[in-house]
């Protein structure tokens, strides 16, 4: 099935991108508001498992000459899960499966001990401030497309360091304190700057990553191809399709993963210094295009899909041929793992069970006092989609672009990560 799978991404990938190039739109008109692409590399979520995959930023091309940029940037968040474990039952009778759905997920367990039913498990916990440095080029060519390559390295810190300090534990339980949520995620009940990142799987493969580790992610590779565009003074509308494949350079999880996007812009203008910029980028990818070697089993899903929702508002400074802008996007993402049910509140699940934390446990070395009151969000990290939100703010020149942003699980809570905080600069060749 996975190879059928890899076969027919490989052929729409083809396919998509062979329409594109036999569409290469027309000359624009001599005038158009959009003269400067659209880059934003810092509008992912910093998932401690999502980090070895694909990541694609939102890019809108102008195709209208051809450059070379250079870019860095650099991002942190906050990632807490504490331990949980999921079972999975095997050999269920449609009697057992009624009455297992019928229970609070983190009663399961215990029924399937009661009942002497095989299980598998999955098990993984994550906490620290997750770190991403990223080296890109880009090429922009006219008519016929961009190119894109990304270096992505990590580092894993406890955050105590001053830089790191808005996306440390203190900081956000200081900030839950003002707000009168205290300690409503239970990191206080464990020592602050320490970090780790781990899952182990059925198989007992696992993944384990330490408090100062510096590790490589992949090497990304993204050709866009316009397909279609329409420009007046007033306006710019255009939609582009992408070709995306991400190389591990890492072996925790070395599978090449891949896919294909669709990326709709519409630009419009009002008066001579302010446009208004709407953009919807559709993205399948598949995790494990090609194995490079054994890998736990972190994804089941071989085709996810992202989007990304963009409203931005430009103001304009003519004389000195600079644009500042302001914008708000929201990044959905499926889910890692198969087997939830959709619900609020993020805890239901079809057959499976979750074991979380509880007093007189041990982890990371350390005793457990109380029961994490939101540690169900552990499982839901993997199980369920993510949406969140990032705020930007930036300026667009002849020169390069700069730009700032802070991201919130705010409609999905899942903490992977909790808060984030992204900034970038291009420099034009």
């Amino acid at each position: 099935m996975v190879k059928r799978v890899n076969i027919f991404l490989f052929i729409a990938s083809f396919i998509s991108l062979h329409y594109c190039n036999a569409q290469t739109p027309h000359a624009d008109t001599p005038t158009t508001i959009f003269k400067h692409a659209v880059f934003l590399n810092n509008v992912n979520p910093l998932h401690p498992f999502g980090i070895f995959t694909i990541d694609a930023p939102l890019y809108v091309g102008t195709f209208t000459k051809k450059r070379h940029q250079f870019s860095a940037s650099y991002d942190l968040g906050n990632i807490w899960h504490p331990q949980s474990t999921v079972y999975y039952p095997k050999n269920l009778t449609p009697t057992q499966k009624q009455e297992i759905n019928k229970l609070y997920f983190t009663q399961r367990p215990k029924y399937f001990l009661d009942n002497d039913i095989e299980t598998e498990e999955k098990t993984f916990s994550t906490d620290g401030v997750l770190q991403r440095l990223r080296v890109s080029y880009l090429l922009e060519l006219e008519k016929k497309g961009s190119l894109l390559v990304t270096l992505n390295t990590h580092w894993l810190s406890g955050g105590n360091f001053p830089l790191m300090y808005p996306a440390s534990d203190q900081f956000i339980e200081e900030v839950h304190d003002l707000i009168g949520k205290e300690d409503n995620f239970g990191r206080r009940l464990y020592p602050f700057n320490k970090a780790h990142i781990e899952f182990i799987d059925e198989n007992n493969n696992s993944i384990r990553i330490d408090k100062g580790s510096a590790f490589l992610g992949t090497l990304d590779t993204h050709y866009w191809l316009p397909i279609w565009q329409s420009a007046t003074k007033k306006h710019h509308a255009s939609l582009q399709a992408g070709g995306h494949l991400g190389i591990p350079l890492n072996s925790y999880y070395p599978k090449v993963s891949g896919g294909i996007s669709a990326t709709a812009f519409y630009r419009q203008g009002f008066g001579t210094n302010f446009t208004m910029d709407f953009t919807l980028q559709g993205l399948t990818t598949h995790h494990a295009l090609v194995n490079l070697g054994d890998a736990p089993k972190l994804i089941d899903r071989d085709l996810r899909n992202s989007f990304k929702l963009y409203m931005g508002c430009n103001f304009y400074k003519s004389k000195k041929n600079k644009t500042f802008f302001v914008g708000i996007l929201n990044n959905y993402q499926d889910a890692y793992l198969k087997g939830y049910i959709y619900s609020g509140s993020q805890d239901q699940y079809e057959n499976l069970g979750v074991s979380i934390l509880r007093a007189s446990d041990t982890w990371e070395g350390e005793d457990i006092n109380s029961v994490f009151p939101l540690s169900k969000l552990t499982s839901a990290s993997m199980y369920f989609f993510s949406i969140k939100t990032y705020f930007l703010i930036g300026t667009r020149s002849k020169k390069g672009d700069f730009n700032f942003t802070i991201g919130e699980d705010i409609l999905s809570i899942n903490n992977a990560p909790d808060i984030q905080y992204g900034i970038s600069y291009s420099y034009n060749l």
